[in-house]
């Protein structure tokens, strides 16, 4: 006889004998930590309601850690952007100055060329004022000179 032939018996004398008994449920030996009646209470709730509910409180749990978070995210938002402001202003300074050093090298010679044209239009006109001027500088010489020898 083989060993399976063997087995063979005593599987069908198993099954036999879970025929014959009653299924008994099980007792649950150990004892619950406190507040486990609880939660057993609302799981066995919970098993009762129908499986949309479960997705309802789902989300509304979903709903409200999003809200609770909503805050915290903002300011993290806001704290990045400026940072990030902070590091593009730091970064473009040195470009920054460097740009207006090439621009002001760029604009002196336009610059010499406005002034020395200025200068050029304004000669005339400085010309005859110094003309002006020496002319009743002289008078008042001249007239002061001859109030005192007169």
């Amino acid at each position: 006889m083989t060993t399976e032939q063997k087995q063979q018996p005593e599987v069908e004398a198993q099954a036999e004998q879970h025929e014959e008994q009653p299924e008994v449920p099980e007792v649950q030996a150990q004892v619950d930590p406190p507040g486990q009646e609880q939660a057993q209470q609302q799981e066995a709730q919970h098993e009762g309601q129908p499986a949309g509910a479960e997705q309802a409180l789902g989300g509304l749990l979903h709903q409200q850690i999003v809200q609770a978070l909503q805050p915290v995210l903002t300011q993290l938002q806001q704290q990045m952007a400026q940072t990030l402001r902070q590091q593009v202003e730091q970064e473009l300074d040195p470009v920054r100055q460097e740009l207006h050093k090439q621009v002001d090298q760029a604009l002196d010679p336009v610059r010499q060329e406005l002034q020395k044209q200025i200068d050029q239009a304004l000669d005339p006109v400085r010309q005859e004022l110094q003309k002006q001027v020496d002319q009743v500088l002289q008078q008042e010489v001249e007239s002061a000179v001859g109030s005192l020898f007169r």
